[in-house]
């Protein structure tokens, strides 16, 4: 069963936030309770790292990584609308009452709602919003409540998160385990309905991973956020997509940097590239070797099993096409609606220039 939140009501202050007080979990404080408006939980999200930002400052969440949080947190980050990714969390928040629901059938456990923001009593940039509190039904301390997680997947987005394992997936488990961090409770449960199915894992609390977690927040949140300093992007098409996003750059302008930083930069990146290619090659060689193998066939097998294929079922050749086949190719070719880019940069200039790729070049390397 479900049942409301075990905390009684609070009272917030004018900008929606609660008064500081005692706990209300073992090592945790209300910092907003549940039901406040959008922008009040905004608000109270910016004051320190949650859930999801732990997954994001350990490289793990493929949207930014610790560089979104920090301009997140520091109030920074470039408007983007991504009607995708809003439908999709939509979804998530409409579909988490009945994975509750299911969860709570299921495994025999008492569902209760989330208090809200829980802020660590010690740590006030630890914080939490806990999709659900769980209790078993005979616990002889009321007081024994555990974290629970609530997801929803598609079968492929499931398939390659794997929701299929003995253990929860890392970013859900992560999430789970800061949950635990914040709160001091000491087991946690993530569940999935994946389609029409449910899955669902215990976590208990491991003391050692809460430090290394904690570790990993305070170094962040000391180092970047309260120094104004921004991380280091890494290497997601993410995050090469929020730099372009984060400055209108300045015609022609220049910057003066430090030439020794510049060159282990151009370096690395002449290094990189330069391996990339010899394994490019090399990959080409294994996979011709592998196409002479199959020869006219389709598919190479072993014992009957398909090890791997090689069918005619990739991208159409159209410049061939048109070039050997030109009778049908006029015929099969139909008008596409285009934008007119050279008419835009003529009309309008500044705009056009908005909607252009900034791309990186080192001259040196030609």
């Amino acid at each position: 069963m479900t049942r409301p939140a075990p905390y009684g009501p609070h009272t917030a202050g004018s900008e929606g936030l609660v008064t500081p007080s005692g706990p209300v979990t073992p090592t945790a404080r209300l910092l907003l309770p549940a039901g406040a408006p959008e922008e009040v939980w905004r608000a109270a999200r910016q004051a320190g790292a949650g859930g999801s930002d732990v997954a994001a400052i350990l490289g793990m969440d493929g949207h930014g990584g610790a560089l979104r949080v920090w301009l997140e947190k520091t109030g920074q980050a470039p408007e983007r609308r991504d009607t995708r990714l809003e439908r999709s969390a939509r979804r998530g928040q409409r579909l988490e009452g009945l994975v509750a629901e299911f969860f709570a059938e299921e495994s025999g456990l008492i569902v209760l709602d989330s208090p809200g923001t829980l802020q660590h009593v010690d740590h006030p940039h630890w914080i939490a919003n806990p999709d659900r509190l769980t209790a078993a039904p005979d616990a002889a301390d009321p007081d024994d409540l555990g974290v629970l997680e609530c997801k929803t997947r598609t079968w492929r987005s499931a398939l390659n998160e794997g929701w299929d394992g003995d253990q929860p997936p890392d970013r859900p488990a992560i999430q789970a385990h800061w949950y635990l961090t914040v709160t001091g409770y000491r087991y946690a449960h993530v569940a999935g309905l994946i389609d029409d199915d449910l899955t669902w894992w215990r976590i208990e609390r491991d003391e050692e991973l809460c430090g290394l977690l904690a570790d990993a927040v305070d170094r962040f949140w000391h180092n970047h956020v309260l120094a104004g300093i921004p991380p280091k992007p890494d290497g997601t098409d993410a995050a090469t997509e929020l730099l372009a996003r984060l400055w209108d750059a300045r015609p022609e302008a220049t910057v003066e940097v430090d030439p020794v930083e510049a060159m282990l930069l151009t370096q690395r990146r002449r290094e990189l590239k330069e391996q990339i290619a010899g394994l490019a090659h090399a990959l080409t060689e294994t996979e011709n070797q592998m196409r002479a193998v199959v020869g006219d066939a389709e598919v190479a097998t072993i014992g009957g099993r398909e090890i791997y294929s090689w069918r005619q079922n990739g991208q159409f050749a159209h410049a061939r096409f048109r070039q050997e086949e030109p009778e049908l190719a006029a015929e099969y070719t139909r008008q596409a609606p285009a934008i007119d880019t050279e008419r835009l940069a003529a009309d309008h200039p500044e705009i056009y220039r908005k909607y252009r790729a900034r791309v990186l070049r080192v001259p040196s390397e030609g």
